[in-house]
């Protein structure tokens, strides 16, 4: 059976078609940031006291307020009391005879908030008043993100594998250009929170779904630099959200119209972007990926044989003759622990991309130190990334995978656990480390797409890489309740998140290296990747096909081959 890496390089690895198709997925697949990070202005709180009555605006010093609000001194300091109010009338007016009345006794917000709009026009936290008693339905909100991308993730993985890539592709983008829509005409707390869910799942499942797609139409040579650019993409759209939302005065309805119209704009995409003829390959389609190819091949200016798959076409229909009822075989996430090697590589992705998760949002804790503009601290957020993003490019090319992922995680695991000095008069010295620390995990998730999509098989890639960031999005739901270890020892939360970083950065040298390696097609290459055994199906494609049963490694993959391979299954395995 020829491998993709051979037919690829037939039609060109990358040409001009599959960079048409790459830059459109990069522009499509960098909008899910809109909706990553969406929530940290939606949910945005500012400033706010007790409404003693209709109309009012919010006022940082008045003798309305001073008349109203209960206040105490902390270090010197006025701070005022955010949630309950003096039980005073002062409908007809303030005087001191008023004021003085009934200055022992507090009522909590009975009319509501009163916020303060320098920054922030109209927030979910301002609509559906949610401090004090409410604070806890802000942080649900948030919290409903990840787990959409954790449902997604995993749902729309096996749906991928199941029934191509393409098709999941067009519905997680009509989905997400629906749900943003919609949303932002959500007519109360409940109905938001739902939207949030769905805008957590769709698009994050658009982004995961648009790389597979981009791993599988390219050559090896191109894996790299593809796998950076687009999230080099996604950290320059991350910005751009921090325009939109300043340019709307962080009116968060206005905000999620217009991120949920611009896709709108990208619907013509459906009829560029193809089905991966790596996909259709897998699942013996060779008609369809022959298409696809010469789709290839002609914008290419190269030529795609006539014959290129009659020999596969051939050994396909023999073997279905040769063995009776054989049954396509429909592959699930739980093939990638059915073999020890493949089993053993998943769970350490899994892990890796869990700390990845979990350092992410532990750094998030830290950036409210770098200045008062939220919107210049939201796109500083994003850009520190993308230097990131170039030196793990330019490490993956010339180092590897591996060793690339070890360093940056060990090393911005040990820069978040130095990101609070012992002193607090050396804040910059807090925010230089935190910087670094998000500059290190902007690389390792960069790697860690690129190492996924060349660890898990053809046949169930998408699904892997949906697992992963399933495990991700485990790490950014735990992240915030590991905050909660302060009350033990004030820099624990940032020990626990640095220390998982480092441990994950030396498991992963227990992964094989797949640089310059040929991408993994069947559950078979899956589990001897990074041998010699398939170190020697790369370099002799002849001895490969024709290999006899003699020669095939001893362990367990009598039941992967006749998995991946229905020719092979009437030829006696060891």
């Amino acid at each position: 059976m020829k491998r993709f890496e051979e037919v690829i390089n037939i039609v060109g690895p990358f040409g001009r078609n599959q960079k048409l198709q790459f830059v459109l997925l990069c522009i499509v697949a960098g909008c899910a940031a809109f909706y990553q990070m969406g929530n940290t202005i939606y949910s945005a709180s500012a400033d706010h006291y007790c409404k003693v009555y209709d109309n009012q605006t919010y006022v940082d010093q008045s003798p309305l307020k001073n008349c109203t609000i209960p206040y105490s001194l902390e270090g010197g300091a006025v701070s005022w009391d955010k949630c309950r109010r003096y039980d005073v009338n002062v409908s007809q007016g303030i005087s001191d005879e008023v004021c003085s009345s009934q200055k022992n006794e507090t009522l909590s917000c009975d009319r509501g908030w009163v916020y303060d709009k320098t920054w922030y026009e109209n927030t979910v936290v301002y609509e559906y008043n949610l401090v004090c008693s409410n604070d806890w339905m802000k942080q649900l909100s948030k919290s409903f993100v990840p787990l959409g991308n954790l449902v997604g993730a995993f749902t729309f993985g096996q749906l991928s594998d199941y029934f191509g890539r393409r098709p999941i592709f067009i519905i997680t983008m009509m989905m997400a250009m629906t749900t943003a829509i919609a949303t932002s005409f959500a007519p109360n707390y409940p109905m938001f929170v739902i939207g949030q869910f769905f805008l957590g799942a769709f698009p994050h499942s658009l982004f995961v779904t648009a790389f597979v797609i981009i791993m599988e139409i390219i050559g090896l040579e191109y894996r790299t630099m593809c796998g950076t650019v687009i999230h080099i993409v996604f950290s320059l759209t991350y910005m751009l959200f921090g325009g939109i939302a300043f340019l709307s005065h962080g009116n968060w309805r206005q905000i999620q119209l217009i991120v949920g119209v611009i896709y709108v704009l990208y619907i013509p995409t459906f009829f560029v972007i193809c089905e991966t003829p790596m996909w259709l390959m897998r699942k013996h389609r060779y008609d369809d990926a022959k298409k696809v190819l010469k789709k290839f091949a002609k914008v290419n200016k190269t030529t795609l044989p006539d014959d290129i798959f009659e020999q596969d076409k051939e050994a396909f229909l023999k073997s279905k003759e040769k063995v009776i009822q054989v049954k396509p075989r429909r592959y699930t996430v739980l093939d990638l622990f059915k073999s020890p090697r493949l089993r053993r590589n998943t769970l350490l992705m899994c892990f890796n991309w869990f700390s990845c998760s979990f350092l992410y949002y532990g750094i998030s804790l830290n950036t409210d130190q770098l200045g008062s503009n939220p919107y210049m601290t939201f796109t500083l957020a994003g850009f520190v990334e993308i230097p990131g993003c170039f030196i793990a490019w330019w490490l993956m090319k010339n180092i590897g995978r591996r060793w690339s992922f070890s360093g940056f995680a060990v090393v911005g695991g040990i820069a978040l656990m130095l990101s609070i000095p012992p002193k607090k008069s050396i804040v910059e010295l807090s925010i230089f480390f935190a910087m670094i620390s998000k500059l290190c995990i902007g690389a390792v998730f960069t790697i860690a797409f690129v190492y996924a999509a060349e660890i898990y098989p053809t046949v169930v890639r998408n699904g892997g890489m949906g697992f992963s960031s399933l495990s991700a999005r485990l790490g950014s739901i735990t992240s915030p309740f590991i905050v909660l270890l302060d009350v033990i020892w004030g820099p624990l939360p940032l020990v626990v998140m640095g220390m998982t970083s480092v441990v994950a950065g030396l498991f992963a040298l227990l992964l094989p290296e797949t640089r310059n390696v040929s991408l993994p097609e069947t559950l078979e290459d899956g589990e001897t990747l990074g041998t010699k055994y398939y170190k020697k199906r790369e370099t002799d494609t002849e001895e490969r096909n024709d290999i006899t049963p003699a020669r095939r490694p001893s362990f367990e993959y009598k039941m992967l081959a006749q998995a991946d391979h229905p020719s092979d299954a009437a030829v006696p395995m060891m």
